[in-house]
C-alpha cells in the first residue's frame, strides 16, 4: 500500500516541482522590473469627417500598456516619458503612431485604409506578411477567441474557418472528441486529421490540454503549396498554433474566470411502463411478458432510465497570467484550473494546465527562449452510459428494495446490465504531460540577414488507468471481482536546424530557409487484467492472488528524418514566387521506400499595386493566387511492412491447453507513402477602405498509392494483405468575407462569412473486372465513383396501405403495414419481380456534406458588445443508429408512431417482427436528413469605462454571459444530426458567466 501511494505522489512530483519554480521565478522578474514616474495622456479620437470613433486600440509601442477609446472616442493611459509613443489602431483605419511629448493631451485623427495586409501570417518555419502570401492561409487571431469564450480550442474553431470541419463527438466533461478535417477526407482507412504544430513542434495530444487563453493566434494551412513544408505528414493541412509571448514592459496580470451549468439539449422520446407493455404485447403477444415486466405493469412501476442516467452539469475555469519584462527578457506565465461535471453521472474531470513562455537575448546577436506546458488531468469515476440507458426496459426495476443498485434487474434477460452499475464501478484515470520547445537563434553580424536557429522538442505523456468491477456489478459479479490496470508512457523528441537568409535589393525580396530535422517516438504499454478475488476490500491491489490474471505489453518505436528548402521571391512588391522541396523518410517503410520527395510551387500577383488599377480609387486590395504541390501521408503503423504473429491462448496439445502463435498479417517491403497531388487558384480582395474583404478558393487533390487491405487466398494462412492500391479525388470552393456594416461613435455592426464545400469521390480501389475495368469493392461499401462514405441499401418507397395490390409487385406477400421496397435491378439489368440484396440494394445517398457555413454577427453600443454565431451543416444524409438500434418492440424503449389502419402513416411499419422483414435501415427521407442550422453561439458582455476603471486601478474589467447550442433546426430524429454515433452522451446546452480582469 505505501509503494502504491509513493508511486502517485512520484508521478505527481514534476508538475508541483514546476509550479513551484515557475512561480519563483514569475516573482523574481516581476520584482526587477522597474519604471520611472509614470504620467497620463488623455485625448479623443477621430476620423476625417470628425466623427469620433469608439473601440479604437491605443497601445505604448514596446510594451504591452494599451487601453481602448470609449463611445465618444476618448482615451485615457499612463506612460512613463516624453519619448514614448502612443500607437492607434482601428479596423477599417490606417494604423498611426504618435510621440506623446511634453503634454498631457493628445487628440488623434485616422485616416481610412486597410491595414490587414500588414498582418502577420504564421506560415510554418518563418511568419509573412498577408501581403505577401502565396498560398491558401486562413488566420484565427487572439481577439476571435474572446468574443465567444469557449475552454476547448477545437471548438472555439468549429464554424469559424472555410474549409475547416470540425465535429464533436460524445459530448463529456473533458470536452467531446474532435473529428477534425480541412477540406474533406482523402484517405479511405488512413487519417483524415490535420498536423498540428504547437510552437514550432508537431503536437499529438488533445486539444483540449492546450488553453484558448495562452493562444495568440491559429493559422490553417489548407493547400498542398503552404502544407508543402511540413511535407510527408501534411496531406491532410496542417494547423498551427503559436502561444503569446511576454512584451517588454511592466508586469502585466490577467485573472480569467467562467462558470457554467449544462443541460440536455434534446432527446428522443421515450415509452413509459405501460406504454411499453401494450406495444410488445401488440407486436407479439401476452406470453411474451415476462413476470418481471408483469409484476411491474401491475404495480404501476415505470423506471425513466434517462431520468436516472443524468443530472446537469456544471464547469468552471480560472486562468492567471502573468507577463512582462525588458527588452532583452520577456516572460509569459499562465495557469489554468478546469473542473467540470458532464450531464452523465459519475463523469467528472479535472486539469490543471501550466505555461512559461521565455526569450532572453543575450547579446545583440545570441537569442534563448523556451515554451512549457505542464498538464495533470482526472478522469473521476466511470460515466453512466447512456447506450444502456437507451435500450433498457422501463419495466424493469432500478433499485432494489433496500435502496442499492438492482445489478441484474431483468432476471429473463441477463444480457441487459443496469446502466447505473457504473457508480459502483471504482476508477480512477490520470493524464499527466509535458510539452516542451526550447531554441538557440543566432543572428550572424557577419553575413547580414543570415540567422541560424536550433529547435529542439520534447513531449511526454503518461495516462495511468485503474478500474476495478466489485461484486456489485454485473460483470464483477459474475467473475468474483475484476481488476483492470494499464499504463501508457508515449515520448517524443525532436531536433530542427534552421537557416535563413533574408535579403532586399532594390526591388528584389528574397528569403531562404532550409532545415534539417530527426524525430524519434516512443510508446509502452503495460496492462494487466486480473480476475477471481476473495473479496471487494483491496480493489485493484490484489492482482497477487487472483484467480487468473493476463498481461499485456507493448512497445513501438518510429523515427523521422527530414531536408527541407523554401525560397520566396517578390518582386516590386507585385509578383510574388515561391518554391518549396521537402525530402522525408520514415522508419515504418520498407528499405526501397523510406523516403519521399515532396515539392510545390506557388505564384501571387498582388494586381491592386499595377498603374492600370490606380482608378479604382474603391480598391483596396486584389491578388491572384495560383498553387500546385504534392505532400505524403505515412499512413500506416510502424512494422506493418513486416509479418505479424498473434498469440493463441486456446490451442492444445492432447488435453492440455497451450500457447501459440499462428500469422496474421503478410509482409510487404514495398509499402510506401499516399501521396496527395493538389492544385489551388484563389482570390484575395479588399475594398471600401477595408469595410469589405475576403477572399475565394477553388481546389482539387488526387491521392494516389493508398494503403487498404487487398482479400487474397485463405491458402497463404491470412484473408488480405495490405497494399498501395487505389485513388480518390476532391475538390470543391472556400469562401470568405468579412464587412464592417455600420460604423458610429456609439454604435458598430460587422460580419463574418464563410462557406465552404468539399466533394470527394473514390476513382479506384484496386479491383478491375474481366475487361480491366475498375470495380467497386461492395463488401467494404467502397463504390467507385461515389464518395468515400456513402448510405447503402434498399430503396424505401413508403408503406403497404389497406387498397395496395400486392399481386404482381415484387413483395406478393407483403401485408398492410409492412415495408415497401423498390425492385431496383435485377441480373439482366431490368427489374425483375423480386427483391434481392445481389440487385436491388444501391447507393442511397452521400454522407459529405453539399456545404458547411459559418456567420457570425457582432454588435457594439458604448460599453456593450453583443455577437452571435449560425453554423449550417446542408445536403448530408445518414443512418439513425438510434433508431435502427433501439426502434425494436420487444425490447427498445424508443417511442415512434406505428403504422395502424386507424393511423396509415407511410413513414414506419406495422408494430410486427415481420413488417420489416429486410432489416431496413433508412425509413424516409426526415429521418435520414442530417443537414442542420445550428444557433451554436449567442454572447453579451459589458467593460466598465475607463474613468471607473482608473479608480479601481484596473485596465480592464469585462463581464459577460454566454449561450452555446442554443437551438438547431433540424429534420433529424436523433439525439443530435453531427453525432456519428446516436448511442452515445446527447448534445448539450451551455450557459457561461464569467469576468476578465487586467491590472
Amino acid at each position: 500500500m505505501k509503494d502504491f501511494y509513493w508511486k502517485k505522489d512520484l508521478a505527481a512530483l514534476p508538475i508541483k516541482r514546476g509550479l513551484r519554480v515557475i512561480m519563483t521565478l514569475c516573482m523574481y522578474l516581476i520584482c526587477v522590473s522597474s519604471y520611472a514616474q509614470q504620467r497620463v495622456i488623455k485625448g479623443t479620437i477621430k476620423d476625417q469627417q470628425s466623427e469620433t470613433l469608439p473601440g479604437v486600440s491605443v497601445k505604448v509601442k514596446g510594451t504591452n500598456q494599451g487601453t481602448m477609446s470609449n463611445a465618444n472616442g476618448e482615451y485615457s493611459i499612463p506612460v512613463s516619458g516624453s519619448n514614448s509613443i502612443l500607437v492607434f489602431t482601428y479596423i477599417g483605419f490606417q494604423s498611426k503612431e504618435v510621440p506623446v511629448g511634453t503634454g498631457q493631451t493628445l487628440n488623434v485623427t485616422l485616416e481610412m485604409g486597410d491595414n490587414a495586409l500588414s498582418e502577420v501570417v504564421v506560415v510554418g518555419y518563418g511568419t509573412r506578411k498577408k501581403s505577401d502570401v502565396t498560398g491558401a492561409i486562413a488566420s484565427f487571431k487572439t481577439k476571435d477567441l474572446e468574443t465567444m469564450p469557449q475552454t476547448n480550442v477545437g471548438q472555439a474553431l468549429q464554424g469559424k474557418v472555410a474549409g475547416l470541419s470540425i465535429a464533436t463527438n460524445e459530448p463529456s466533461a473533458e470536452g467531446g472528441n474532435n473529428n477534425i478535417q480541412i477540406r474533406g477526407r482523402r484517405s479511405i482507412k488512413a487519417s483524415n486529421g490535420p498536423l498540428i504544430i504547437l510552437d514550432g513542434i508537431p503536437y499529438f495530444n488533445s486539444f483540449s490540454e492546450i488553453n484558448p487563453n495562452d493562444i495568440e493566434s491559429i493559422d490553417v494551412l489548407k493547400d498542398a503549396s503552404s502544407a508543402a513544408i511540413y511535407g510527408a505528414r501534411a496531406a491532410n493541412g496542417v494547423i498551427i498554433i503559436t502561444t503569446k509571448r511576454g512584451k517588454p514592459g511592466k508586469a502585466r496580470i490577467t485573472y480569467d474566470a467562467n462558470y457554467g451549468i449544462d443541460e440536455i439539449a434534446s432527446l428522443p422520446d421515450m415509452m413509459d411502463g405501460p406504454t411499453f407493455y401494450k406495444n410488445k404485447v401488440d407486436r407479439i403477444n401476452q406470453a411474451a411478458i415476462s413476470p418481471t415486466e408483469q409484476a411491474s405493469f401491475d404495480q404501476g412501476l415505470t423506471t425513466d432510465w434517462i431520468k436516472l442516467a443524468t443530472r446537469t452539469g456544471s464547469r468552471q475555469q480560472h486562468s492567471v497570467g502573468v507577463s512582462g519584462g525588458t527588452e532583452d527578457t520577456r516572460y509569459y506565465l499562465s495557469g489554468t484550473f478546469n473542473d467540470a461535471k458532464g450531464i452523465a453521472k459519475n463523469d467528472d474531470f479535472t486539469r490543471t494546465t501550466l505555461r512559461l513562455n521565455l526569450d532572453s537575448k543575450i547579446t545583440p546577436w545570441l537569442t534563448l527562449g523556451t515554451n512549457t506546458q505542464l498538464a495533470s488531468a482526472d478522469r473521476g469515476g466511470e460515466p453512466v452510459r447512456f447506450s444502456d440507458a437507451f435500450g433498457m426496459n422501463p419495466l424493469v426495476p432500478a433499485f432494489n428494495e433496500d435502496g442499492s443498485i438492482n445489478i441484474r434487474p431483468w432476471p429473463e434477460d441477463p444480457f441487459w446490465a443496469n446502466p447505473l452499475e457504473s457508480l459502483n464501478i471504482i476508477n480512477n484515470d490520470d493524464a499527466k504531460s509535458v510539452v516542451s520547445t526550447n531554441f538557440i537563434k543566432i543572428d550572424f553580424p557577419f553575413v547580414k540577414g543570415l540567422s541560424y536557429k536550433a529547435n529542439t522538442g520534447y513531449t511526454y505523456r503518461n495516462n495511468t488507468i485503474e478500474t476495478y468491477y466489485g461484486r456489485d456489478t454485473k460483470r464483477g459479479f459474475e467473475g468474483k471481482g475484476e481488476a483492470l490496470t494499464s499504463n501508457d508512457n508515449t515520448s517524443d523528441w525532436l531536433i530542427e536546424h534552421i537557416v535563413n537568409y533574408n535579403r532586399k535589393f532594390g526591388k528584389h525580396d528574397f528569403d531562404f530557409t532550409g532545415l534539417y530535422s530527426a524525430q524519434e517516438r516512443t510508446k509502452k504499454v503495460h496492462a494487466l487484467s486480473s480476475v477471481g478475488f476473495p473479496s471487494d476490500l483491496q480493489t485493484f491491489f490484489q492482482n497477487g492472488i487472483a484467480t487468473t490474471a493476463v498481461g499485456r505489453d507493448e512497445y513501438v518505436k518510429q523515427a523521422n528524418i527530414s531536408q527541407m528548402a523554401r525560397v520566396n521571391y517578390t518582386y516590386n512588391g507585385k509578383y510574388l514566387l515561391t518554391v518549396t522541396a521537402r525530402r522525408d523518410g520514415f522508419s515504418g517503410f520498407g528499405a526501397d521506400t523510406k523516403f519521399g520527395v515532396f515539392p510545390s510551387v506557388a505564384l501571387a500577383w498582388n494586381m491592386s499595386g499595377e498603374k492600370f488599377m490606380e482608378k479604382y480609387d474603391w480598391l483596396d486590395n486584389l491578388k491572384l493566387r495560383a498553387s500546385y504541390g504534392e505532400n505524403g501521408q505515412q499512413a500506416i503503423d510502424p512494422y506493418s511492412t513486416l509479418p505479424q504473429l498473434s498469440p493463441q491462448h486456446n490451442l492444445t496439445t492432447g488435453k492440455t491447453p497451450a500457447l501459440g502463435y499462428y500469422p496474421n498479417r503478410l509482409g510487404d517491403p514495398s509499402l510506401g507513402w499516399e501521396t496527395t497531388l493538389g492544385f489551388n487558384g484563389g482570390l484575395d480582395f479588399s475594398f471600401l477602405s477595408g469595410r469589405i474583404s475576403g477572399s475565394v478558393d477553388y481546389f482539387r487533390t488526387s491521392t494516389t498509392d493508398l494503403l487498404l487491405d487487398k482479400l487474397i487466398s485463405p491458402v497463404n494462412g491470412v484473408k488480405s494483405i495490405r497494399q498501395n492500391i487505389g485513388k480518390t479525388s476532391n475538390q470543391g470552393i472556400d469562401f470568405t468575407v468579412s464587412s464592417v456594416n455600420i460604423r458610429k461613435t456609439n454604435f458598430s455592426w460587422s460580419t463574418d462569412l464563410n462557406i465552404s464545400r468539399a466533394i470527394n469521390r473514390i476513382d479506384n480501389v484496386g479491383l478491375t473486372d474481366a475487361s480491366g475495368s475498375y470495380i467497386s469493392d461492395i463488401g467494404n461499401r467502397w463504390f467507385v465513383g461515389e464518395p468515400i462514405d456513402v448510405n447503402y441499401g434498399y430503396v424505401f418507397d413508403g408503406i403497404w396501405q389497406q387498397n395496395d395490390i400486392v399481386e404482381g409487385s415484387a413483395q406478393p406477400q407483403a401485408k398492410p403495414g409492412d415495408v415497401k421496397l423498390r425492385d431496383v435491378s435485377g441480373p439482366d439489368g431490368v427489374p425483375d419481380g423480386k427483391i434481392s440484396p445481389e440487385y436491388d440494394r444501391v447507393v442511397l445517398s452521400s454522407q459529405v456534406p453539399s456545404y458547411i457555413a459559418g456567420l457570425t454577427n457582432t454588435f457594439s453600443y458604448k460599453n456593450f458588445a453583443f455577437s452571435f454565431f449560425i453554423r449550417s451543416v446542408q445536403g448530408v444524409r445518414k443512418s439513425n443508429s438510434l433508431l435502427n438500434t433501439y426502434f425494436d418492440g420487444r425490447n427498445g424503449a424508443l417511442d415512434r408512431q406505428f403504422w395502424t389502419p386507424e393511423n396509415p402513416i407511410n413513414t414506419y411499419p406495422a408494430n410486427r417482427d415481420d413488417a420489416n422483414p429486410y432489416g431496413l435501415l433508412y425509413f424516409d427521407d426526415e429521418t435520414t436528413d442530417a443537414s442542420f442550422i445550428r444557433l451554436q453561439d449567442i454572447s453579451l458582455s459589458y467593460t466598465l469605462p475607463s474613468l471607473v476603471l482608473s479608480k479601481l486601478k484596473l485596465e480592464r474589467l469585462q463581464f459577460f454571459v454566454n449561450a452555446k447550442n442554443v437551438a438547431t433546426i433540424t429534420k433529424w430524429d436523433g439525439l443530435d444530426p453531427e453525432f456519428n454515433t446516436q448511442t452515445t452522451r446527447p448534445q448539450v446546452r451551455s450557459y457561461v458567466f464569467g469576468l476578465r480582469t487586467q491590472f
